[in-house]
C-alpha cells in the first residue's frame, strides 16, 4: 500500500477520533446547559449561565395589638402565651397597664381576641390602630387668601394665662413665631422609632399661640402650650401615631391636668383609645378634635366621633364647607380651615387646608373660656360657645356645619377683631 493510499484511511480514522473526543468534551457542557435551562442560542464554548434564584417577597409583618390590662401580671401572662411584647406602660388615667404586642403567627386577630379575653377577662383589646394628621396642603397657585371671622387675640382681652394642650407631631420650639411663647414639648413615642416631622405640629402650635407680631400670628398670643409629640415616621416616611403612643400622650395630659386639648388627627375607632377618652371626659376635660378629611359620605373618624368629644369641621372664606370634610351628627362646630396661611416648620409659611387647622379655633375659644371661668363645668362652656355661633346651612344644628361657625367675641369680650393676614403678608 502506497503512502498516498494510506493517507485517506488515516484521515478518516483521525476524524472519527476527533469526533469522539469532541463528544467527550461536549457532554459535560450539554449536561450543564440542560440543568441550567439555558436557551438554545447558548454557545458550547462560552461560559455557563446559571438561573437566578427566585426572590420571594418578604412576608407581611404580623399585626400589632394593644391591650389595656388591670395589672402588670396580666401583661406578663399574655407574654407567657407567646405574644411578643414590644412596649409596655402604666396608664394612670385608667389605672391600667398598657401592652403593645405582636400576634403569634398561628393566630388570627379574632383568635387572639378570644384567647386574651379568656386569659384576662377584664382586659380591653384592640388592633394597634394608626392615626394621621388631618391636613391637605395646597400650592400657592391654587389657593387664595383668607379673611378670618371675628376673633380676638390675647392682646385684645383674652386671658393671658390660658393653657392649651395638643397631641401632634414634633413642634419646632425655635421657630421665630414661637419666640417668647411659653411652650413645653415632650416626646411620647415608643423606643426605636424615629420622631415624626415638624411641619404639622409647628403649624398647629403657631396657629394657637404664635406671636402677635409674626407673619403667622396665633389666635391666643401669650397662651401657654403643652405639646405631646406622639407621631413617628412610618416605613414610608409618613407621620403616624399608633394607639399605644396616643393613649400614653393623653394619659400624660390627664396627669398634668391640662383642661383643654387639641387633637388634630384622625383614625379608626379603637376600644383602648375610647377607654382613656372616657376617663379624660370623666375628669371634665375638653377634647377638641378634627372631624377628618375623608369626605362627606365617609364613615366617622375618631377621636372626633366619640360621644363627648368636640368635633370640628372646616369652612372657607365664603362659609362653604371644605369639600373633603367628614360630615355626621357628631359634628359640633365649623371654623376656618380652607386656604389658610399657616407657618412652615422652619420659617415662612404656606397655604393649607384641612380640619386639622379648623380645630385650633375651637380649642382656643374653649381654652379662653376655661381660663375666664375655671370652675364652670365643661358642658356649660361648650353650650355657651354653641349659643354664640353664626348658623350655617339648615337652621339649627346639622350634620355638615354642626351648630355653626364659632365666634369669639362672647368669649374674649373685646372690641377689635383680629384679621388673618392675606397672601402670607
Amino acid at each position: 500500500m502506497s503512502e498516498n493510499e494510506f493517507d485517506p484511511v488515516r484521515r478518516r480514522m483521525l476524524m472519527r477520533l476527533g469526533l469522539a473526543a469532541g463528544a467527550v468534551y461536549a457532554a459535560p457542557v450539554l449536561m450543564s446547559l440542560g440543568t441550567a435551562r439555558a436557551s438554545s442560542s447558548a454557545s458550547f464554548s462560552g461560559p455557563v449561565r446559571r438561573a437566578r434564584p427566585v426572590q420571594r417577597a418578604a412576608p407581611p409583618p404580623r399585626p400589632e395589638i394593644v391591650v389595656s390590662a388591670p395589672d402588670a401580671a396580666a401583661i406578663d401572662a399574655i407574654t407567657a402565651e407567646g405574644y411578643e411584647l414590644l412596649s409596655r406602660a402604666s396608664i394612670a388615667a385608667t389605672a391600667s397597664e398598657l401592652g403593645r404586642f405582636v400576634v403569634p403567627a398561628n393566630l388570627t386577630i379574632d383568635e387572639a381576641r378570644a384567647q386574651i379575653a379568656g386569659l384576662v377577662p377584664a382586659a380591653i383589646f384592640d388592633v394597634n390602630a394608626i392615626y394621621r394628621p388631618e391636613e391637605m396642603a395646597c400650592g400657592e397657585e391654587s389657593c387664595a387668601a383668607f379673611d378670618l371671622i371675628g376673633w380676638k387675640s390675647a392682646a385684645h382681652g383674652c386671658p393671658a394665662d390660658t393653657v392649651i394642650g395638643m397631641i401632634d407631631t414634633t413642634v419646632n420650639g425655635d421657630h421665630a413665631a414661637l419666640a417668647d411663647v411659653a411652650i413645653e414639648t415632650f416626646p411620647v413615642i415608643a423606643e426605636g422609632r424615629q420622631p415624626g416631622g415638624s411641619v404639622h405640629g409647628t403649624a398647629v402650635a403657631i396657629l394657637i399661640a404664635g406671636r402677635a407680631d409674626a407673619r403667622t400670628p396665633g389666635l391666643l398670643s401669650g397662651a401657654r402650650i403643652v405639646a405631646a409629640e406622639a407621631f413617628h415616621k412610618d416605613a414610608s416616611g409618613n407621620d403616624a401615631a399608633d394607639t399605644f403612643d396616643v393613649v400614653r400622650a393623653l394619659d400624660e395630659m390627664v396627669t398634668r391636668d391640662i383642661r383643654v386639648i387639641n387633637l388634630s388627627f384622625t383614625g379608626p375607632d379603637n376600644a383602648v383609645l375610647k377607654s382613656i377618652v372616657d376617663a379624660a371626659l370623666a375628669k371634665d376635660m375638653i377634647l377638641v378634635a378634627a372631624a377628618g378629611n375623608a369626605g362627606p359620605n365617609a364613615d366617622p373618624l375618631f377621636p372626633a366621633a366619640y360621644e363627648g368629644v368636640v368635633a370640628v369641621t372646616a369652612i372657607d372664606s365664603q362659609s362653604r364647607v371644605y369639600r373633603r370634610a367628614n360630615a355626621g351628627d357628631h359634628v359640633d362646630f365649623s371654623a376656618p380651615g380652607v386656604q389658610l396661611w399657616t407657618a412652615a416648620s422652619v420659617s415662612g409659611g404656606r397655604y393649607r387646608s384641612g380640619t386639622s387647622y379648623a380645630a385650633p379655633f375651637v380649642s382656643a375659644a374653649l381654652a379662653a373660656a376655661r381660663a375666664s371661668s375655671p370652675d364652670a363645668p365643661s358642658g356649660d362652656l361648650i353650650e355657651a360657645l354653641a349659643e354664640g355661633v353664626v348658623d350655617l346651612g339648615e337652621p339649627g344644628r346639622d350634620a355638615t356645619f354642626g351648630w355653626g361657625l364659632v365666634q369669639a367675641p362672647a368669649i374674649c369680650n373685646a372690641d377689635a377683631a383680629l384679621v388673618m393676614p392675606t397672601g402670607g403678608g
